[in-house]
């Protein structure tokens, strides 16, 4: 069994995070299973990466969709250097 790896991700928003999303070129994108819950306001998860991604670049771009539906703008971030993220 390979090493998993995960980041965190922390919700500084007044709205719970209901889907992130995330793409190496901003052409195909793919999205990561947060539960009925997602992340609440105010609430940090931790997210693994599938095992398919092992060996991928250290820079995705990621963007989160909002229990209104509204979402952010998708930003570039090194999971590498820092793998803890702040929306918000």
């Amino acid at each position: 069994m390979s090493d998993q790896f995960t980041f965190t991700v922390t919700n500084k928003t007044e709205l719970a995070i209901t889907e992130l999303w995330v793409s190496v070129d901003e052409q195909e994108w793919a999205s990561f299973n947060l539960g009925e819950s997602g992340i609440p306001s105010g609430e940090t998860a931790t997210i693994a990466w599938a095992e398919y991604t092992n060996g991928s670049p250290c820079e995705w771009y990621i963007s989160a969709v909002f229990e209104d539906e509204s979402k952010t703008e998708s930003a570039l971030f090194n999971f590498c250097k820092e793998p803890a993220l702040t929306i918000g």
